[in-house]
């Protein structure tokens, strides 16, 4: 019964912070179509603010995808239960498969959030020729 409880304390878990990242996806890609004409004429950042508009909509293609497989292996031990089969082997290597993809994506999500954070941070428009 332990392990169904911590199971679905980290289930919620991942699911509030894939929506929040689904959001800030969002939120980021609109900051991004602002600097998309602010960077037209500097092809670095240019470059750079394309990058990340693609790593963006990478996220939420991924969050979806992570959503629903969540779905999935929570339906697969709500049947479980019901079985009286609780977390049997299968379910475990499910949520282990899981795990190690939440693992993967928090770190690679946090890097490229401090990236860009960094980038907004330290952004400087070029000077006009006037």
């Amino acid at each position: 019964m332990h392990q169904l409880n911590h199971a679905h304390f980290e289930h919620k878990l991942w699911r509030n912070e894939l929506e929040l990242v689904a959001q800030e996806a969002t939120f980021f890609l609109k900051t991004l179509d602002e600097y998309k004409t602010k960077t037209i004429s500097q092809s670095h950042d240019s470059l750079i603010v394309a990058e990340f508009v693609k790593q963006f909509r990478h996220y939420q293609r991924l969050t979806k995808r992570l959503l629903e497989e969540l779905t999935i292996v929570e339906k697969e031990i709500a049947q479980g239960v019901m079985a009286d089969n609780i977390l049997d082997g299968e379910q475990r290597k499910d949520r282990a498969y899981l795990n190690e993809e939440m693992k993967y994506f928090e770190s690679d999500y946090r890097e490229t959030k401090y990236r860009f954070r960094n980038f907004i941070a330290t952004y400087e428009p070029a000077q006009s020729l006037n």
